[in-house]
């Protein structure tokens, strides 16, 4: 296996499908460890195929992934939300400026932070107001709150009899104000995930040995999407924001690539038949932030993934 220089701002796991071909279960581990976290397995309904997330220490399902056995679309489900309710994995619009081959995005409810520029959509065209609707807060029920960044919390022990006696006195305006804390406000985000183009930008020495031809070619081929299943799970506030900043800065030769929230390196071995293996990062600064559980990352990157394992028949029933 390929070895990624370490990043301590990256939470990783090991993802690694069983190379039994009846078994269809993906396995994602802690790094260096043989620890199983969470697992995807598979199962045949009526009308659809339906992929499990599940908390290996708990054996609780904690997502739901559903695609039909003919046709296309990609559906993500709590076991706590309503019937008929889940947030789409979607098709990037050619039209949109975030299109690249094979990309999909999606909506959830996150955080609203007070730096976070206007939400943007990726799709020029309201989906209208239905159940699985994710263009504005008034229209999306599938979404759960998210959770409020972590903050120190003051427990000390408070035995009965001296409970007893706080209840006669009354709380205090310190801990009054810190019950009555505001909630942390929520919005709709958006996300994109896309292949990762696999970097081909040569060292300093060697661009100093090689013509400007030589070097103009290789920031082709470093922003070409790699044929492996690599790739990147970014906010669209993120695409955003780089793209006003660059606005400024339009003479730089290599463009700047936003801040991924995930990002897959595809680590299987070549001639590998029917199995896969790879090391899924996690942004550990960003990911707090937004307040979404890492199941639910996890579920959507499994899910895009076996996108890409599979993506002409996934296009090819998107044409039909």
């Amino acid at each position: 296996m390929q070895t990624q220089p370490h990043n301590p701002n990256m939470t990783r796991y090991v993802v690694r499908s069983s190379d039994v071909i009846s078994d269809l279960r993906i396995n994602v581990f802690e790094e260096s460890s043989d620890r199983i976290v969470w697992y995807k397995e598979r199962f045949l309904s009526d009308e659809e195929i339906v992929e499990h997330l599940v908390h290996n220490q708990t054996s609780s399902i904690l997502w739901t992934i559903h695609k039909p056995k003919r046709g296309w679309y990609i559906r993500i489900r709590s076991p706590s939300f309503p019937p008929g309710v889940f947030m789409p994995l979607l098709p990037v619009p050619r039209s949109s400026p975030d299109y690249v081959d094979a990309a999909l995005y999606f909506s959830c409810r996150t955080n609203n932070l007070p730096l976070s520029p206007p939400s943007t959509s990726i799709s020029p065209k309201k989906s209208g107001i239905s159940r699985d609707s994710v263009d504005s807060d008034t229209t999306v029920v599938h979404s759960y709150p998210p959770t409020p960044p972590v903050a120190p919390i003051d427990t000390p022990p408070s035995p009965r009899s001296l409970s007893t006696k706080l209840d006669e006195i009354g709380p205090s305006p310190a801990n009054s104000a810190r019950t009555q804390a505001k909630p942390v406000p929520s919005r709709i985000a958006q996300f994109l995930l896309a292949p990762h183009s696999t970097p081909h930008i040569p060292t300093q020495q060697q661009a100093d040995q090689t013509s400007f031809i030589t070097r103009a070619v290789s920031l082709f081929k470093n922003h070409k999407p790699s044929h492996s299943l690599s790739f990147t799970l970014t906010p669209v506030d993120n695409i955003r924001r780089l793209n006003t900043a660059g606005s400024s800065q339009s003479h730089h030769l290599i463009p700047q690539s936003p801040t991924p929230l995930l990002v897959f390196h595809d680590t299987t071995p070549v001639l590998t038949f029917r199995s896969m293996t790879g090391l899924l990062e996690i942004n550990r600064a960003e990911e707090p932030i937004l307040g979404v559980e890492t199941s639910f990352w996890i579920a959507v990157s499994l899910s895009y993934l076996e996108f890409l394992e599979d993506r002409e028949s996934y296009l090819a029933a998107m044409t039909d």
